[in-house]
């Protein structure tokens, strides 16, 4: 129960720093999710390299903090959006981007704390 006490909690830190970037970019929703998603999946890989036991801690950090800041939801409208507007070839190349550059961002952020760490 304390677990999901603090991924709750961990879930509206999430929620309210994702709400103040979101408001403090000026860049359009589309890349301001892009760049939400890439910083939240980067601290996702560090935060796996970070804590060797995938614990209690973790779960707050990854689960509550990260799960809300970064979102698929977003970015699945986002893509959908796009795709509604005619603009069929830049939906195709945001969604891959968005994945591709996710991913690498995931991988970058273990690499990084691994090194780092030792």
């Amino acid at each position: 129960m304390i677990n999901a006490i603090a991924i709750f909690i961990g879930g509206g830190i999430g929620a309210l720093l994702r709400l103040y970037l979101l408001s403090s970019l000026n860049s359009g929703p589309a890349i301001n999710v892009l760049i939400i998603n890439v910083f939240g999946c980067c601290a996702m890989g560090a935060l796996y390299a970070f804590f060797s036991n995938k614990g209690p801690f973790f779960a707050v950090f990854s689960i509550g903090i990260l799960g809300s800041f970064t979102t698929m939801s977003a970015f699945t409208n986002n893509s959908l959006e796009i795709f509604i507007s005619g603009k069929y070839l830049n939906a195709i190349l945001y969604s891959l981007s968005m994945v591709i550059i996710c991913i690498m961002a995931n991988i970058i952020g273990y690499i990084a704390i691994k090194k780092i760490l030792g």
